[in-house]
């Protein structure tokens, strides 16, 4: 975010506004009492002075494609590996290629839509136009629309995701939101509330409204994973 990446960052997220402050150097505090001096820290936080020019810079993330052709629960194909290379124009009909360095089978399939991380060259979003093997090696490969790489060796750490193909231009009912389904559960909710307060149905609106809260937090702890661990003790009981 910051050329100054000695320092520590602190923000709150305030409805639409996102306020930054840089975390200073803490001051301290003495205090003289009967058993002796005791010394306090404190941190200090103060707005950047920092702008564009000078390295400051907040990225966001929004939902460019409201609509998608496959739940995101199922789009979890995943690749990874310093063994996978691109190629340039090989395979059928003169395709781009991704070569995964393995015989063993892999989940992707035709028309997924990917993800590559982590390349030195090829970083972008891609569709798959077939599955192949390579004749010489055995090895499985991915076949994209020819001109899409820059052939690259192996040796850096590759990663391929799916991700939704986007059905924004013409969604129909079988179209997913681009959430997951406790989200998309609670938007659900929020759609009955807004139909009951039409009919002035207050007691419905306000308990499906319960319930759209309800299915937010729940998603938000579905994401906070939290264990605790303790050392057992010499003499304790296994």
């Amino acid at each position: 975010m910051s050329s100054y990446v000695d320092k520590e960052w602190f923000y709150y997220l305030r409805g639409r506004e996102l306020l930054i402050y840089k975390i200073q150097g803490g001051s301290s505090t003495q205090r003289i009492s009967q058993s002796g001096v005791f010394q306090s820290y404190d941190k200090e936080l103060m707005y950047p002075d920092e702008n564009i020019s000078e390295g400051l810079r907040i990225e966001y993330t929004r939902v460019s494609e409201p609509f998608v052709k496959e739940a995101l629960e199922t789009t979890t194909s995943y690749e990874s590996g310093i063994i996978i290379s691109f190629e340039d124009g090989t395979g059928s009909s003169s395709r781009d290629v991704i070569d995964l360095g393995s015989a063993s089978t892999t989940e992707f399939v035709a028309n997924d839509k990917i993800r590559i991380r982590g390349s030195s060259s090829n970083d972008g979003d891609y569709t798959i136009l077939a599955i192949a093997t390579d004749g010489s090696t055995g090895y499985r490969q991915l076949e994209i629309a020819a001109d899409s790489f820059t052939a690259e060796s192996v040796g850096e750490r590759v990663t391929i995701t799916q991700i939704p193909v986007d059905d924004s231009t013409s969604p129909s009912t079988t179209s997913h939101i681009n959430l997951n389904k406790m989200l998309s559960l609670a938007v659900l909710d929020y759609c009955k509330a807004m139909i009951a307060e039409r009919n002035g149905e207050m007691d419905k609106k306000e308990y499906f409204m319960k319930e759209f809260y309800s299915k937010l937090g729940d998603n938000e702890s579905n994401k906070r994973n939290i264990s605790v661990t303790f050392p057992a003790g010499p003499f304790a009981i296994k």
